[in-house]
């Protein structure tokens, strides 16, 4: 029997133990939690067994340490491949073990980008998994692949690849949480299908959450069909059946719903200035009446901003109906939400930090490189994943200077900030989509962005940045600093200009990247 194991504390044992002769695989979103996993799984590898690590790119220190640690018991075997030689690296991987005499009941650990996969079709990567399989069963060791970075197309292909695999699964963080999603797991204690977990950090490594490792109590719902809402939402209509009770202030309704267990509670928001309160009231509601109760936002007005839909989501909403929807298509979203269970990661207990790490800071337009990333430091440090920004990289076209593009760029958002490090562009959209990004830039660049940057490389972490370079630069250079204030001029100057526009067109001016 195999003593190998991810080693994830409070986890199931079949959802955790590796059997000899299998191939694992594991996407992870960031580089740093791809090395806190592998490092578990090592640390829990019982002494006599031997470990061989495989990585490329980032380097993982702590676990080349921890590798160095075990050589006292036995040799460990440790091999960097260049970004450029991977391809060739993986091909080769079984001769370059075997010649390094790997022996029986070893762990390997191939730790390298999504990217490394990306010249492998469909039929190249069954036959990698398939001739490795071969190997590893001929060898009697366990192959552990933590992949890391986004790869959706590399994931819908090893999906398909369960004769090949004895496991496969996703870490990943999104609204404030770890989640770790096994697609299937085989070990000698059997085959365990589908399942989700959530994680907490530790300062040992992962470890199953609080919520998950509480026993689920009986939920009461014999209040199920029961629909409890804000007459707003209703648009005037009455009620559709008896099940129906409306209420016309928001305050009656969170007093009746307080007292309901699964029922569906329905209520409006018209301004961004009720955003904050709402959030407290479906977080307070939440925490009483637990994650049977369903909680349907309806946007009455365009006014809802991407950083507020996370907040209400975050603080228990199960759904957000936008502004648009007509009433029978209302309709249809609240009986869509019916028998779901809130599934999300349950808000930080201290309300107030979560509302604090989804402001805005106070700071916009173009900072010296060691403000700039002082800024970033902060906003990152204190983020649990609730909202997504956007980090970029711009190259401006050789045919012009920094100056001309920094005079074509107008950053009128709070959050939004910029500097430049030897020539090149750095920008920070704070709580902006992916998919939102071509119109920020757009609305950004008083030119198409594309005229000004030959390129825009999106930075997944802060790391990506030359951190060395930012804190040698304490301010700008004068001809940037002219180049920033003829800029802020300029907004200045469309400003007071759309005072006196339509309200239409003066939304247009104010607002991007929502």
């Amino acid at each position: 029997m195999s003593h190998v194991c991810l080693a994830i504390r409070d986890m199931p044992d079949e959802q955790l133990s590796m059997r000899s002769g299998g191939l694992y695989w594991v996407c992870v979103d960031r580089v740093g939690d791809t090395e806190i996993l592998a490092l578990q799984g090592l640390r829990a590898l019982p002494a006599q067994h031997r470990a061989t690590l495989v990585w490329s790119g980032y380097v993982p220190e702590q676990l080349i340490s921890a590798l160095d640690e075990r050589s006292a018991t036995g040799p460990s075997h440790l091999f960097e491949v260049a970004e450029t030689d991977i391809h060739l690296a993986l091909q080769s991987l079984p001769s370059e073990l075997r010649r390094a005499a790997t022996t029986s009941g070893s762990l390997l650990l191939l730790m390298l980008p999504a990217t490394s996969w990306q010249a492998f079709d469909a039929a190249s990567l069954q036959r990698w998994c398939e001739g490795m399989r071969r190997w590893l069963r001929e060898h009697r060791c366990t192959l552990l692949v933590l992949c890391h970075g986004q790869a959706p197309r590399l994931h819908g292909e090893l999906v398909r690849l369960d004769e090949y695999l004895s496991g496969l699964a996703q870490l990943y963080r999104r609204d404030g949480g770890i989640h770790y999603q096994s697609h299937f797991w085989h070990n000698d204690q059997g085959v365990c299908g589908a399942r989700e977990f959530e994680f907490e950090l530790h300062t040992t490594g992962f470890g199953l959450s609080q919520a998950e490792q509480a026993s689920p109590t009986p939920t009461r719902t014999d209040d199920q069909r029961i629909y409890l809402a804000q007459r707003t939402v209703l648009e005037g209509a009455a009620a559709p059946s008896e099940q129906w009770s409306v209420f016309e202030r928001r305050i009656d309704l969170l007093q009746q719903a307080a007292q309901a267990r699964a029922a569906s509670v329905m209520v409006a928001v018209e301004s961004d200035q009720q955003v904050e309160a709402l959030a407290r009231d479906l977080y307070a509601l939440r925490q009483r009446c637990g994650t049977a109760l369903k909680i349907i936002v309806r946007e009455m007005e365009p006014c809802l901003r991407y950083r507020d839909e996370r907040l209400l989501m975050t603080c228990g909403a199960n759904i957000i109906v936008p502004f648009g929807n007509a009433l029978p298509r209302f309709f249809s979203l609240v009986d869509s939400v019916q028998g779901q269970v809130w599934r999300r990661r349950r808000a930080s207990r201290d309300l107030e930090s979560l509302l604090a790490r989804l402001r805005a800071p106070m700071t916009r337009g173009l900072l010296a490189p060691r403000e700039f990333l002082s800024a970033l430091e902060q906003i990152y440090g204190g983020a649990s994943g609730e909202v997504e920004h956007q980090l970029l990289r711009l190259q401006p076209r050789p045919a012009l200077t920094i100056e001309q593009c920094l005079h074509q760029i107008n950053l009128r958002r709070f959050g939004d900030i910029a500097t430049v490090v030897d020539g090149v562009f750095y920008l920070f959209l704070f709580a902006c989509r992916n998919d939102g990004l071509e119109s920020a830039l757009g609305n950004i660049c008083r030119l198409p962005w594309r005229t000004l940057f030959s390129d825009c490389q999106p930075l997944a972490e802060l790391d990506d940045l030359p951190r060395a370079a930012f804190h040698d630069v304490a301010s700008l250079p004068d001809t940037l600093c002219l180049a920033r204030d003829r800029a802020e001029t300029a907004t200045r100057a469309r400003a007071e200009m759309g005072a006196y526009l339509p309200e239409r067109a003066r939304l247009a001016i104010t607002d991007y990247c929502e």
